[in-house]
């Protein structure tokens, strides 16, 4: 992910003064750099890298318990090293010793100026999320020493999170100290800065007495962010200098979503239950207009067409006309032969002025006697279907011109 680097001395922001930029992409290649800070490239991060001498490392002895109790202990540790107060040092855990050693790395600088200087990246919109010293960047290989030089303001690496901020002597009087102090490493590699030239290695190889290895060059400004705890630690960890607004959205992201879904849930189970219950009305209009209307009738639209039928019979129960379904039935019922049959009346239908009778069975004697009874009262009775499958009656009245049914 992309990551803005700053440079920040101790006059940093002060009368006027700025620091220097870098802007590195998410493959860690360098996008662009500079020297004022007016308004800052947004990056997904924020690195600080502070210059060596700001930051003094060293080395303590601690009791053995967890680092979230060890917290509260660490400025009276740095206090006798530094001969300063201890409520005056922030004070960094940077390594310690495997389980039963006491030993540990801090790093310790000035907490008064450490906060300001947060204050015044959040007034500028920017919230870091690691600082370490300079001289913490530099590479570094088990058994060596690792020497950043520009001529002015060399750094030096000592250990995995030990380091130092050099003088300006050929060679440096502070690495001379240092080599006294801790040992000769077997050797040190010496990494050329952003000015030109090199140091007088004939001057460095007769005032160090240490093998010495020109490694090429350096710049803070690409470097390996090394794996280490930082110096964002107890009140200046990031947590505490700002809200963390997508932790805080995210909740809210996920209960929106889960709300989201149960709507649609519900809403397909409603849409489900109406297409199930819109279904079974079609079902039972479908089985009505079967019953009302004729037999063999084509259902294409169950409600209109039962409707219509209602509509017929309602027309023709209140007309008084010779073709009306009341008198129609009126006159059949007084035709009817009494006795002497097996028919029974399976079902009646009126269509256009006509009624179609459906009996179980008839004999041809029994329907004789149907039609001249009927005849005489103006009705015309005619037979639809055979014996085998019962029978069927046609009955309309008897207009001028019709004949005698057979």
């Amino acid at each position: 992910m992309s990551e803005l680097r700053l440079y920040l001395r101790r006059d940093s922001f002060q009368d006027g003064t700025d620091c220097a930029w870098a802007l590195l992409d998410d493959a860690g290649q360098l996008k662009g750099s500079g020297n004022q800070l007016e308004v800052p490239p947004r990056a997904r991060r924020c690195h600080l890298v502070l210059a060596g001498d700001l930051v003094l490392s060293l080395k303590a002895s601690l009791p053995d318990l967890p680092e979230r109790r060890l917290a509260p202990l660490l400025p009276a540790a740095a206090e006798a090293a530094t001969l300063a107060e201890a409520d005056s040092l922030h004070v960094a855990l940077l390594a310690r010793g495997g389980k039963g050693e006491s030993e540990a790395t801090l790093a310790v600088m000035d907490d008064a100026w450490f906060g300001r200087l947060i204050d015044k990246l959040a007034g500028l919109g920017l919230y870091p999320d690691a600082a370490l010293p300079e001289y913490l960047l530099l590479p570094w290989q088990e058994g060596s020493w690792s020497v950043g030089w520009r001529g002015s303001n060399s750094i030096v690496r000592f250990g995995p999170a030990e380091g130092l901020a050099l003088d300006d002597g050929e060679p440096p009087v502070g690495l001379a100290l240092a080599l006294t102090q801790r040992g000769h490493p077997g050797l040190i590699r010496v990494y050329l800065g952003d000015t030109m030239g090199a140091p007088d290695w004939e001057r460095w190889r007769s005032g160090l007495a240490a093998p010495l290895e020109a490694a090429g060059a350096w710049d803070w400004r690409t470097a390996s962010w090394p794996d280490l705890p930082n110096l964002l630690q107890g009140k200046h960890a990031p947590g505490n200098k700002r809200l963390d607004w997508l932790r805080l959205l995210r909740p809210l992201a996920w209960g929106a979503l889960a709300l989201a879904a149960v709507q649609m849930a519900g809403t397909a189970v409603d849409w489900g239950l109406l297409s199930w219950e819109s279904a079974g009305l079609r079902r039972e209009m479908h089985l009505l207009a079967e019953r009302a209307l004729p037999a063999h009738a084509a259902i294409v639209d169950p409600s209109w067409q039962v409707a219509e039928r209602l509509q017929n019979l309602r027309m023709a129960a209140g007309n008084p006309g010779p073709t009306a379904l009341v008198g129609l039935l009126d006159r059949l019922g007084q035709a009817w032969p009494a006795g002497g049959s097996n028919a029974q009346l399976k079902s009646l239908d009126y269509e256009a002025g006509a009624l179609t009778v459906a009996l179980s069975e008839a004999d041809p004697a029994w329907l004789d006697q149907l039609k001249t009874a009927a005849a005489a009262r103006g009705l015309l009775v005619a037979v639809l279907g055979g014996q085998g499958q019962g029978v069927r009656l046609s009955v309309k009245a008897r207009l001028e011109g019709d004949s005698h049914g057979q």
